[in-house]
């Protein structure tokens, strides 16, 4: 995993609501997939389509979204698959920043 302070500015710039959910530079991975999901259990209930936009906008593969829905703890499959795809492009961007 990439920094989380890296991770979570991302997540800020994705979600400029996750600053409600409390995120802090020292979380590590695991306690900042459970804030992400508990914050994507109030989209899937409250706003499906804010939901769906950002998941576009973040580019998680359609195929990971249909397979999250489908699971009894969706939010915290979507989290997961939200913070990889934003470690993804942490990775490249560190990679070819240094080049």
């Amino acid at each position: 995993m990439e920094n989380s302070s890296e991770l979570i500015e991302q997540l800020n710039s994705q979600f400029p609501e996750t600053m409600a959910i409390g995120l802090k530079n020292e979380m590590n991975y695991e306690d900042l997939r459970i804030a992400l999901a508990q914050y994507l259990a109030i989209l899937l209930k409250e706003n499906k389509t804010l939901l769906y936009a950002q998941l576009y906008r973040i580019d998680v593969a359609e195929k990971d979204v249909k397979i999250a829905l489908e699971n009894k703890n969706s939010e915290y499959l979507l989290a997961e698959f939200i913070l990889q795809k934003l470690n993804e492009k942490l990775y490249w961007r560190n990679k070819y920043k240094k080049a």
